[in-house]
């Protein structure tokens, strides 16, 4: 697309041995990460997504499965380094370009409790995107409550009031955790439904929620 590289970012991986020094830095063009708060400019990753070569690609996908630290920065990030520590999964593939005899090599790192969806059940969910709609289908999903489409607003306000949505670091989109239990949500749902903040619809039948497309997760630079 029109200008796409000017939301891209750098991976930079560097490795020094007796021997041998690797030095290899890849344009990034998605991520997504938690800041942590010891030590400072450090984050745990939960996605990464890159374009390189063929020797680029295979020694970053080494790196990722020995647990080795990159380093990141992006349009509004400056640089940190990150890591997406045990059990990271990766997916490859290839991008065919008009003119160019090889195709760019496309490596994807997930982090396991991305991968897995495990954050949830702890207590903190971990979203691509921080649209108001995404989020509110997107919690409903993962921890299987009642509700409609339309309390996506008052849903994103209790957020607010409770200080329970963190902006993640991102690169190519917005992501942000949720901090708090099924238990806790439920207990929101409940004071809205009981309060007349939020209702149930009259009619019954099935509830229709919007579609999520990838397109609208992920933010595209024209």
């Amino acid at each position: 697309m029109k200008n796409a590289h000017l939301r891209f970012g750098w991976l930079t991986y560097m490795k020094v041995t007796e021997k041998t020094t690797t030095n290899i830095r890849l344009r990034l063009d998605r991520f997504i990460g938690e800041l942590l708060p010891d030590p400072p400019r450090q984050a745990k990753a939960h996605l990464i997504s890159m374009i390189g070569g063929d020797t680029q690609i295979a020694a970053v996908s080494a790196a990722i499965s020995l647990g080795e630290r990159f380093m990141v920065e992006g349009p509004g990030v400056a640089p940190i380094r990150v890591c997406l520590e045990r059990n990271a999964q990766c997916f490859k593939g290839a991008i065919q370009i008009s003119g160019r005899k090889k195709p760019l090599r496309h490596l994807i790192g997930l982090s396991e409790e991305l991968a897995s969806g495990s954050s949830a059940a702890s207590g903190k969910t971990l979203l691509a995107s921080s649209e108001t709609a995404f989020v509110w289908s997107a919690v409903a999903h993962l921890h299987g409550l009642p509700g409609v489409p339309d309390w996506a607003n008052w849903f994103a306000q209790e957020l607010k009031t409770h200080r329970a949505i963190v902006p993640a670091v991102g690169i190519g989109c917005s992501p942000c955790v949720i901090q708090a239990s099924k238990e806790q949500l439920l207990d929101w749902l409940s004071w809205g439904v009981e309060s007349g903040a939020i209702g149930f619809p009259s009619e019954t039948g099935p509830v229709q929620w919007p579609k999520q497309s990838l397109q609208g997760i992920f933010i595209d630079v024209q």
